[in-house]
């Protein structure tokens, strides 16, 4: 196995998926989101203190920083945004160049269909606790669906439990049997 990033939207499951897939192939997982804040700073505060623009630059650079420290065999969730349209154009063609050549992506979204997998979504985003906009969270939802649905080496729609969403990852891997 070698590096294995989880892309998608936000609320597809991919830091805890990515969690399991890790302990079940007994190597490292990191999160994107996690690393930024503990060298960069809060996301928040980053996009309230310099904009959306600039984060999206920074998360960038540490994502080619991380990628030349990462060990060989790893599982690394990315951004929800990471890939996405609203990342400048140039800049998202050197995200997905970056993730292609550090390994192998996995595109997580809980199923094929827009409409079920914002219901799946948006309810787990707002179960979260973040006092977040429901409508808001459902287009922004929308938007990044669209924006991953070709993207991934890999794809893997569902729903299930994590641990289960982490075998199947495995198995679409070539790391487990079917």
């Amino acid at each position: 196995m070698a590096r294995t990033f989880l892309i998608g939207p936000g609320g597809v499951g991919k830091t805890t998926a990515g969690g399991e897939l890790a302990r079940l192939l007994d190597c490292a997982f990191l999160d994107l989101d996690q690393q930024f804040m503990a060298r960069v700073g809060p996301i928040d505060g980053v996009i309230q203190g310099l904009g959306y623009a600039r984060y999206v630059e920074l998360n960038a650079e540490l994502f080619a920083t991380l990628a030349a420290e990462l060990p060989e065999t790893c599982v690394m969730a990315l951004s929800s945004g990471f890939l996405a349209s609203d990342t400048p154009a140039g800049l998202l063609a050197a995200n997905q160049a970056r993730v292609k050549a550090a390994g192998t992506s996995i595109r997580l979204l809980p199923c094929e269909d827009l409409a079920a997998a914002s219901r799946i979504v948006v309810a787990r985003q707002m179960g979260r606790g973040l006092a977040l906009d429901e409508a808001r969270e459902a287009a922004k939802f929308a938007r990044r669906f669209a924006d991953y649905l070709d993207q991934g080496d890999i794809s893997v729609f569902s729903a299930a439990a994590p641990a289960q969403i982490a075998a199947e990852m495995a198995r679409a891997l070539g790391l487990t049997s079917p």
